[in-house]
């Protein structure tokens, strides 16, 4: 009995030392799990800004080289646009602008005569009427009036010179179109019907048709190439918002425009160009 169990126990232990590789073979590879990369936002709209400014023109864009008795004038020397630009480096950045120009309308007014019909009616005593009627000329008031405006359109362009305490210097310059008009009536007037009583005499005064009165009217809608010129100083005041303090040259070459001449005559005039002082603001979209 004795020997057996010695015989029986190596045996076991064989056979479990022979299965063992088997049993180690079953066994599933341990699992890796790689961790995940941490989540970067993208921000939206990085490098873009919108822009607004306002200019105020130094010297008069359209120039009158004579102003005669009677003239007057109202012109608006403000610019104004709006756009969006993009840095496309911190050094680099472009603009797409559009804007309202400087505009002007004048009238240059005087003295003279308009045609019409007088009809004279004379009440008798008797109460009957005598009617008298014919070709009659009276004064009123003549003028040379005419009216500028322009819009624009603009692809700019500026370098901005580094950041030194806030404030960053900036050169640059556009270019694009300009979208103009001007009407211009030269020896118009000014008719007006009249009508008096004077005791039992009532005249009246008809003018003819108005629109023999509006005088040689000539009127012109443009597209012309235009440039602008300019430097300036931006300081931001929060992350993201700025001003911008800056001159700028405008030049429209070829644009027409009216005006008065030496002697005080109206007269078609080309080439629109002016100086001015603008102020500007940015605001970030990051």
């Amino acid at each position: 009995m004795i020997l057996h169990s010695r015989l029986i126990l190596p045996a076991l232990a064989v056979v479990f030392l022979a299965t063992m590789p088997g049993q180690a073979a079953d066994y599933d590879p341990p699992i890796v799990v790689d961790e995940a990369p941490e989540f970067v936002p993208v921000e939206v709209g990085s490098g873009w800004y919108l822009r607004g400014d306002v200019g105020y023109s130094v010297n008069k864009p359209y120039d009158y080289f004579q102003v005669p008795p009677g003239f007057t004038s109202s012109e608006s020397p403000v610019s104004a646009s709006v756009g969006m630009g993009y840095h496309f480096t911190d050094y680099f950045r472009g603009e797409l602008n559009f804007g309202l120009l400087p505009t002007s309308k004048f009238s240059d007014d005087f003295l003279t005569t308009c045609e019409g019909t007088q009809t004279v009616t004379v009440t008798n005593p008797d109460g009957s009427s005598t009617v008298a009627s014919g070709r009659r000329n009276r004064d009123c008031e003549g003028s040379n009036a005419g009216s500028n405006k322009a819009y624009n359109m603009m692809a700019n362009a500026f370098v901005d010179l580094g950041t030194y305490s806030g404030f960053t210097p900036f050169i640059g310059g556009g270019v694009g179109v300009a979208y103009s008009t001007y009407r211009l009536a030269a020896g118009s007037r000014n008719c007006v019907d009249q009508s008096s009583t004077v005791g039992n005499t009532t005249s009246i005064f008809e003018c003819d048709d108005p629109s023999v009165y509006e005088g040689g009217v000539t009127s012109e809608r443009q597209y012309n190439f235009a440039y602008s010129l300019g430097a300036g100083v931006n300081y931001r005041f929060s992350r993201n918002a700025s001003v911008d303090l800056g001159y700028e040259y405008f030049a429209v070459p070829q644009a027409k425009y009216v005006s008065l001449d030496s002697a005080g005559a109206p007269v078609i005039n080309e080439g629109i160009d002016y100086h001015q002082v603008k102020l500007g603001l940015r605001y970030d979209l990051w």
